[in-house]
């Protein structure tokens, strides 16, 4: 049997200083969110100060719901995100696009317990 390797992401990053702890915990991943009704809400300039003093080995995450995927594919190729997370109710049409450009693509599902 073949175990997977977890993976560790810390999301909500706001503030050079989160990067800063970051940087010393070194997880694999972390989250931007541009999601403007998020409390966690970052701008693209923000996130791309964050992301000049986050350490090179740790992958960016983009957090995004609803969003074209064409303004999506603009922060991957700005370098500010190196991979994407939808949240919203984005089409397959939409998730393949963003998947031929990016390959780093994840969408969340919610599941309703009755």
């Amino acid at each position: 049997m073949e175990c997977e390797t977890v993976k560790i992401k810390l999301c909500g990053m706001m503030t050079l200083r989160d990067i800063e702890v970051v940087n010393g915990l070194n997880p694999d991943y972390i989250g931007f969110i541009f999601a403007p009704k998020s409390r966690r809400y970052v701008t693209k300039a923000q996130a791309n100060a964050m992301k000049m003093v986050l350490n090179p080995e740790i992958q960016a995450v983009g957090v995004f719901v609803n969003e074209k995927p064409e303004v999506i594919a603009g922060y991957v190729k700005e370098g500010i995100i190196d991979g994407v997370q939808l949240h919203g109710q984005e089409n397959e049409e939409d998730i393949r696009k963003l998947r031929s450009e990016e390959r780093r693509v994840g969408k969340e599902c919610r599941s309703r317990w009755s």
